[in-house]
């Protein structure tokens, strides 16, 4: 049930506050309500997109009213919803600091009510996107809670009492769409929409408004991340005479992780040995400060130097941020004559050298600006945290690395930068792995599940190929048949055509009618089928090749073989009286003779081209082109090519489905099943020839053997 709230927003002007307070509340209704116009169109548009897309798509006509009249209502609409959203904002900032009382005439107690299933699913999704989002930007939210508390001297503002925050937007969201009155099912499409386009950059308006109360000088020592230092300890320097303590033992489980990090870490060291230290004086960052400045890093990626697109970063503008996280919470609680910075261990920044190593090493196998490289990058800060806590990444079994082989082979193969519904499938199913590295504790098993949770879903993905190439094939098979059977058809034909008779437009049209017939013949009963020699005595007949001898028996022949192509009984009738009339009385075919070549020619059209015999395209006169041609029939199809890079269009693996040998059509594939480049056979082998195409694996070999010795080639320091 959609309830349509049409009182005004109560203005936010409060007696008892100071003006100073009134004005940045004021400032800050402001710098939202500007925020918001764009995001809010943004999704409006891609909500009308999804809209036309289900439109497009749907088989009930029921419902593609239904999807029509919405985007009728949303024409209308749009500015009563961008009104009634930040009407809703603006309630909140009125209600700021109060508890929200009883309605006056209202009793408390429970009220019980039967939910539609849609609404049921609509509920639910909003509360897990209020869950999400309070995880994502939980540390943003904590200080503009702190902040606005501050301000208008309350306690922290929490839940729906934070304006702006999660669920503030939810109750914004269903007042807008309650003035839209959209069908529930609508409404979850909406949600949608906003999740992807209003949502993601919820972050950068809480830094706005953050940053704007912190101008102003409230809470400005404020930090979501209390770093708690350790007492400063100077170790003594070691002597040779005194001997080094012995080490601890190393539990069995971690020896092979600790040799296989050493191994990678030898060329790192000997470049560090090489180099003048440079932080003889900065106190090394602890486990705890470590991680916390992680978890803010991947809170704000953008406090990455130099990191746009999503790409991975580099190691040093990774050490840059995560050093500017570690100062700037070392300095809130370093004593006044402390002035030594922070500093990450050297095992710890070789380990961030070797992950930022490798996840630009597998960048360096995608597309330079594709959807691929923005989804590796969001992957990489949750790996250096695991890495960070276990060692045991480096090893050739770990589960992270196996998921990150298989992510990066998935991303690199199933995406191609389309902009295609299966595309945004492919990267809303990766994006989902992405956001659990995120939000949930670094740790093997989390990585298994995730495994288990993308191979289901690759498997998935093939088994769609799969089925679409069969049907491609099936369809490709079925034409060539048909286009064997017509050429048959038309040879027949022309050896019955008698070369003394006038062939007028409207013969000829005739003629090309009953090679359709002959064809169709062919193919559903063969060549020596009693069906089939019957439309050889009819065509004879019609030629004059044979005479005669019951003409009504001839004419119903003519309209049953006219109707089994698709003719309709009148037209067929019409044909066959025009054919049987007095051919020394003009008059006597009647008066539709030029109507009735107008019908027969839009209904044939032009004649088909693909139904010649040969194979164009090819250069055959050349001796390179012709083996490499032979070679091509000779082998069964289902082998893999790769296509070179165009200026605009990268390497392209296309599987060679299926070919006909007598006419070279062949028919090339993507991995997801669908057609992709239309060439023959013989320009397939001119491409091979000249090395615009090559042969390769089913399946390229996985990018990550080849990106683990990138990372392990460590340039010698200079």
């Amino acid at each position: 049930m959609k309830i349509d709230i049409t009182e005004d927003a109560p203005s936010p002007d409060k007696p008892g506050w100071p003006a100073r307070t009134q004005r940045l509340v004021d400032e800050v209704r402001g710098l939202c309500a500007t925020w918001l116009h764009e995001p809010l169109r943004a999704c409006l548009g891609d909500f009308d997109r999804r809209l036309h897309d289900k439109s497009d798509r749907t088989r009930s006509h029921v419902d593609q009213q239904r999807y029509l009249a919405t985007r009728q209502t949303l024409l209308q609409g749009r500015q009563v919803f961008e009104e009634r959203f930040v009407a809703s904002i603006d309630r909140a900032f009125a209600q700021i600091g109060t508890l929200a009382a009883p309605s006056a005439g209202k009793k408390p107690g429970l009220t019980l009510s039967l939910l539609d299933a849609v609404e049921h699913e609509l509920t639910a999704a909003l509360d897990q996107l209020v869950a999400r989002n309070e995880a994502r930007n939980g540390p943003l939210l904590v200080e503009l809670s702190y902040r606005l508390a501050v301000l208008v001297a309350a306690p922290p503002l929490e839940g729906e009492r934070l304006p702006l925050g999660p669920q503030a937007m939810a109750a914004a969201f269903r007042d807008a769409t309650a003035a839209l009155n959209l069908p529930s099912e609508h409404d979850v499409l909406l949600l949608q929409s906003l999740e992807s386009t209003l949502v993601p950059g919820l972050a950068g308006l809480y830094e706005i408004v953050n940053r704007h109360l912190l101008a102003e000088g409230i809470l400005p020592r404020l930090r979501a991340f209390p770093m708690a230092r350790t007492p400063l300890r100077k170790a003594p320097p070691l002597s040779i005479e005194t001997p080094a303590p012995p080490a601890p033992p190393t539990p069995p489980g971690k020896a092979t992780a600790a040799s296989a990090l050493d191994g990678l870490r030898e060329p790192l060291i000997r470049r560090r040995n090489a180099s003048p230290a440079r932080h003889d004086a900065a106190l090394v960052a602890t486990e705890e400060e470590l991680r916390a400045a992680l978890e803010a890093l991947q809170q704000r990626p953008s406090l990455i130097p130099g990191h746009v697109g999503g790409t991975p970063a580099s190691a040093s503008q990774l050490r840059r941020a995560l050093l500017g996280c570690l100062n700037a919470g070392a300095a809130q609680a370093r004593s006044p004559g402390d002035g030594a910075n922070v500093r990450i261990g050297d095992e710890q920044d070789d380990i961030l050298e070797l992950v930022a190593r490798l996840l630009q090493a597998l960048a360096a196998a995608m597309r330079p600006s594709g959807k691929a490289r923005a989804l590796l990058g969001e992957l990489q800060l949750p790996l250096l945290r695991l890495a960070l806590a276990d060692p045991g990444f480096f090893e050739h079994g770990h589960p992270a690395r196996q998921l990150l082989e298989t992510f990066a082979d998935a991303a690199r193969d199933w995406i191609e930068d389309s902009d295609s519904e299966a595309d945004r499938g492919v990267v809303s199913a990766l994006n989902q792995l992405v956001d659990r590295t995120v939000w949930e504790p670094p740790a093997a098993a989390l990585y298994t599940a995730l495994q288990g949770q993308l191979d289901a879903y690759l498997a998935q993905l093939q088994r769609k190929a799969q089925l679409a190439e069969r049907r491609h094939v099936e369809a490709m098979q079925g034409h060539d048949r048909l286009a064997q059977a017509r050429r048959q058809a038309a040879q027949l034909m022309a050896e019955r055509r008698d070369p003394a008779r006038p062939d007028n437009g409207l013969r000829g049209l005739i003629d090309r009618v009953w090679t359709d017939v002959l064809a169709l013949t062919l193919l559903r009963h063969g060549e020596q089928s009693d069906a089939f020699s019957s439309r050889l005595l009819i065509t004879d007949q019609l030629c004059g090749k044979r005479p005669v001898s019951n003409p009504l028996a001839l004419r119903h022949g003519l309209e049953t073989g006219l109707q089994q192509i698709g003719m309709p009984a009148e037209e067929s009738a019409e044909l066959a009286r025009w054919l049987f009339a007095d051919s020394d009385d003009p008059a006597s075919r009647g008066p539709s003779t030029t109507s009735l070549a107008i019908r027969l020619k839009q209904r044939l059209g032009e004649a088909p081209a693909a139904d010649a015999p040969g194979d164009p395209g090819g250069d055959e006169t050349d001796p390179r082109v012709r083996e490499q041609l032979q070679q091509l029939r000779q082998k069964p199809a289902g082998d893999w090519f790769e296509f070179a890079a165009t200026p605009g269009a990268p390497i392209r693996a296309r599987k060679l489905a299926w070919f006909a040998p007598h006419s070279g059509r062949c028919l090339l594939l993507n991995r997801r099943g669908q057609p992709a480049e239309d060439i023959t056979l013989a320009q397939l082998a001119r491409k091979l020839v000249d090395g615009e195409a090559r042969p390769c694996a089913a399946r390229k070999p996985p990018s990550l053997a080849a990106a683990w010795r990138a990372m392990t080639d460590i340039p010698p320091s200079p």
